[in-house]
């Protein structure tokens, strides 16, 4: 089941679980898209807001470009939870070919996240600027989250160019 259709406890029991999927690259993945959806609400409590004219069309605009972002990390997700699952059955064939590729794919899934994760950190650091200043811990909250989900989704991709280099 895709991450954005689970119940929140229900997504954290199987992060918790023995298995090792779900595991830190969707984790952040996931991380940043609610450091997306943070950027959402402080764009959309700034929009048409009385002392917040003059910035609607940037706040809308910060807002769309969000919304985009959390769609495209939670699909990062979902993928990084099926890469993973590719280096496993990689693994169990033996195949070393089977394995590189597995494995190229299992650190560009997180590449993208850290980088999707930095564009969110940017759109955060806008809306702290002109958004409404009743939501700026929000803001702020998103910047940070955005931060921690890019630097785990790093050490996503250097565990798998380790693996890679090991081969």
């Amino acid at each position: 089941m895709e991450i954005r259709k689970k119940r929140i406890g229900e997504f954290l029991n199987e992060v918790a679980s023995d298995s090792p999927t779900p595991g830190g690259g969707a984790v952040a993945a996931l991380s940043a898209a609610m450091a997306a959806g943070l950027v959402r609400m402080v764009a959309d409590l700034t929009v048409d807001k009385k002392g917040y004219e003059k910035v609607t069309k940037k706040a809308t605009g910060i807002g769309s470009a969000a919304k985009k972002l959390e769609k495209e990390l939670l699909t990062l997700g979902d993928l990084d939870i099926a890469a993973y699952n590719s280096v496993v059955a990689a693994f169990k064939t033996k195949d070393k070919q089977k394995i590189t590729k597995a494995l190229h794919g299992a650190a560009e899934i997180p590449g993208k996240v850290a980088q999707k994760s930095l564009e969110v950190s940017r759109l955060a650091q806008k809306i702290t600027k002109i958004g409404n200043k009743n939501a700026l811990s929000d803001a702020k909250t998103a910047i940070y989250l955005a931060k921690a989900a890019r630097l785990s989704a790093l050490e996503n991709v250097k565990i798998n160019k380790r693996a890679l280099a090991r081969l």
